[in-house]
Formats: structure tokens, sequence, C-alpha cells
């Protein structure tokens, strides 16, 4: 009776080429997306301060920050192509997976907030998701800028929900969440237009390609 052939682990410079491909792919498609939700929380955050010309200023805010991410699309056109390979095909399932289940919590949140009666804490609580996804991200791949991101879009949202409630809550957490989104969109963005987007293969543990 023949042994079933085994399947051989990819070696560490495999593993290290995914992830440098995945990282690159990050730092412009999360850029992008980090942009948008930017634009969004900027706009009812200030919305929800409640000042004389909100209105204009919170289209003007969104503006901006649709401009920051038309610099984004134009800055890392071409220098992220979408990676190939049984390595990066695995290492895609991960992160479609968890980008994924961030927005389906981003999505249920705002019922179940609703529901309890605070739905001042909506921006406040989805940020904190997105600070989980940046993190994640940064543990799989060591993606740029996203642990200090990260880590400020789980803490500060904690912060404001215990010192403040209601519009105040909104709009701090909205406009401190959008502010968040697009400094790191322009550090993922420049880092890969300079190519200097994080670790290459000789600096990635060896355990690395045992995890796959």
């Amino acid at each position: 009776m023949t042994k079933p052939a085994t399947i051989p682990r990819p070696d560490v410079a495999t593993v290290a080429e995914a992830q440098l491909a995945w990282r690159r792919r990050v730092a412009r498609i999360g850029s992008l997306l980090q942009v948008g939700f930017a634009a969004l929380w900027l706009f009812r955050g200030t919305l929800a301060t409640g000042i004389s010309g909100r209105l204009l200023l919170a289209a003007s805010l969104a503006g901006g920050a649709v401009a920051v991410g038309v610099w984004v699309e134009a800055t890392t056109r071409g220098l992220a192509p979408r990676p190939t390979g049984p390595v990066a095909r695995h290492l895609e399932r991960f992160v479609t997976g968890a980008t994924i289940a961030q927005l389906v919590a981003s999505t249920v949140l705002p019922f179940v907030l609703s529901a309890l009666g605070r739905p001042d804490l909506t921006v406040g609580t989805i940020s904190i998701t997105i600070g989980i996804l940046l993190l994640w991200l940064h543990t799989k791949l060591r993606t740029v800028g996203h642990l200090v991101a990260g880590v400020l879009l789980v803490a500060v949202p904690v912060v404001l929900a215990c010192a403040l409630s209601g519009n105040a809550l909104i709009a701090a957490s909205g406009l401190s969440t959008g502010v968040i989104l697009i400094a790191n969109a322009i550090v993922g963005a420049r880092a890969l237009h300079r190519g200097i987007i994080g670790p290459n293969a000789h600096t990635i543990p060896s355990t690395d390609a045992s995890r796959l």
C-alpha cells in the first residue's frame, strides 16, 4: 500500500515573497478603503458637532478625504498587483476573511447598539473593529503603520466613551477616527511609493514558513 504524497511546506523565502507582495497590496487597497471610511466618519462627526455651517464644513472635510484618495490611487497605481502562487492565495483567504468579518461587524453593530439604546457608541465601536483588523494585518504581514493606527483606533474610542456621550461622543469619535485613517492611508501610500514597505526576506522569522 503506497503512502500518499506529502505536500512540502513552503520555504522561508517563498513565504517572505508572498508576505511582501500582500504587504504592498494591503498598502494600496487598504489605504483606499481607509480614505473611504475616513470621508464617511469625518462627515458624520462634523454634522454631530452642532456648529454653525457644519454641513458645508462636513462636505469640505469629506471632499478633502476624497482628494487624498485620488492622490493615493495615482501615487500607488501599478505598484501592487494581485499576488499569485499557492502561498499568496493562502494569505489572500486570510486577508479576505478578516476583512469580510470586519465589514459584517460594521453592518451589524449599529443595529445592536441602537437596540441597546446607545447609538452614540456606533462610530467608536466600528473604529475598534477596524483597529483590530489593522493589528491582525500587522501581525500576519508586518504591514507598515498598522500597529500604531490599530492601537489608536482601539484606545481612542474607549477613552472617548469614558468621557463623553451623545452627539459629543459621535463627533469626537467620528473626527478622531477619520484623522487616524487618513494619516495611516498616507503612511501606507508613501511607503509603497518609496519602496519602504517593511521587512525583507532576511528579517522574517523562519517560523513563519511552518504556519502556512
